[in-house]
């Protein structure tokens, strides 16, 4: 079977942006220090806001146990994989290139779309100079670019676009699809500065990824600034991990299918990616429940129901154990379901992904969402080939 990691992560270096940020916005951005001086891993300061605000919601909470190293990127919550041992590789090798591919062989995928870890919240607040966060979204993505030389065939990414102005938003896409290679782009499924996804604000974005055939990945993040979820649950990262993956990702599905954004963009691939999807065929039903009373007044331009443009534009991502995958794939179907492993995340079932998804559903099931990333990215033959002949000039480090 194939199988394209439709949202695996990476792990910045800590020096990203004394790296790669443009020397005109580095003195507003602040990077941690350990005693020898070099920049370590820690909150990242930009305009003297921490760029998630986990930090702000939980500043009187202490871990629970005393002084222990982590190298999980949440200290303070529970953890399947930070001490199981099954990061040792990367954690030794840097995070680097190199140990990516390692991470890909332990779960056989060919091609991985690689998204951020701290880049995730790194412009999630209302109000950010456009240009700063044009000039912080141009750093991530040069850096990924670089990272992906590593193996190209076989690492892709989907390019961070700054979402203060729509305009600079559609400038970065093309600079990267058109010079780095970018096989899509992704973008949080909150508001950002008053503008929801049924807004016409972003309608130049929606026709600039049709017209490069790229795929638009929405990926949410506990800890942003603006998530209305800090107002609903305060200082609980339980309640607002378990409410933000989710209902953001559902919020945003019933915005762009009322709007019509698939019915004026035809031919947009979108993604909603780590938020599992059992939810997806019942938001579809109660939006298609509501069709006889407000379709023809409020929404006259629909021309298809609800399931119809799902199935046609969209994928939505799983990560292999959910028991509900067979039932789901039966009521919107396995070839629009993809699959993330979510490596190297703290609550990643990370190598035991792929295995997962097999001993949970038929194999013509899990088949169909091992190649679910391919259809989302628009991968074909072509790309299979050239990923195969780059895993196989490369020794298998993973073995070791």
């Amino acid at each position: 079977m194939r199988f394209v990691d439709c949202d695996m992560h990476i792990m910045e270096p800590v020096d990203l942006f004394d790296r790669y940020l443009d020397p005109k916005f580095r003195d507003r951005v602040s990077l941690p220090v350990g005693s020898d001086g070099k920049f370590k891993r820690g909150s990242i300061i930009i305009d003297g806001q921490p760029t998630t605000y986990d930090l702000e919601m939980q500043q009187h909470r202490k871990p629970h146990q005393g002084r222990v190293k982590s190298d999980t990127s949440q200290p303070l919550s529970g953890s399947r994989i930070a001490a199981s041992g099954r990061l040792d590789f990367a954690i030794e090798r840097g995070y680097d290139g190199e140990a990516q591919i390692m991470g890909m062989e332990l779960e056989g995928i060919d091609i991985a779309v690689l998204f951020p870890t701290m880049g995730l919240s790194l412009l999630a607040r209302d109000g950010m100079d456009p240009l700063l966060s044009l000039g912080l979204a141009q750093a991530y993505n040069n850096w990924i670019h670089e990272f992906c030389q590593h193996s190209p065939d076989q690492l892709k990414f989907a390019a961070m676009l700054p979402p203060h102005d729509v305009n600079l938003a559609c400038a970065e896409l093309v600079r990267c699809v058109t010079e780095l290679g970018a096989v899509g782009s992704f973008v949080r499924p909150n508001a950002v500065n008053g503008h929801f996804w049924h807004s016409n604000y972003w309608n130049p974005l929606f026709a600039l990824h049709e017209e490069l055939d790229v795929t638009l990945g929405f990926h949410e993040g506990t800890g942003a600034a603006y998530s209305h979820m800090n107002v609903l649950y305060g200082e609980n990262r339980f309640y607002r991990h378990v409410a933000s993956h989710w209902i953001e990702m559902q919020q945003t599905l019933i915005a762009m299918l009322i709007a019509g954004v698939f019915e004026f963009y035809p031919t947009l691939r979108v993604g909603f990616l780590e938020a599992q999807n059992s939810w997806v065929p019942g938001i579809l039903t109660r939006i298609e429940w509501d069709y006889p009373q407000y379709r023809d007044s409020h929404a006259p331009y629909l021309s298809l129901t609800p399931k119809e443009y799902f199935q046609r534009n969209c994928w939505a991502a799983v990560e292999g154990s959910e028991p509900e995958i067979e039932a789901t794939a039966s009521l919107i179907g396995a070839d629009r379901m993809c699959i993330s492993t979510d490596y190297p995340h703290f609550d990643s079932n990370f190598p035991n992904v792929a295995n997962n998804l097999l001993a949970n559903v038929t194999k013509d099931t899990a088949a169909k969402i091992f190649m679910g990333g391919a259809h989302l990215y628009n991968f074909d033959e072509e790309h299979f080939a050239a990923a195969a002949r780059a895993a196989a000039k490369s020794p298998k480090v993973a073995a070791e």
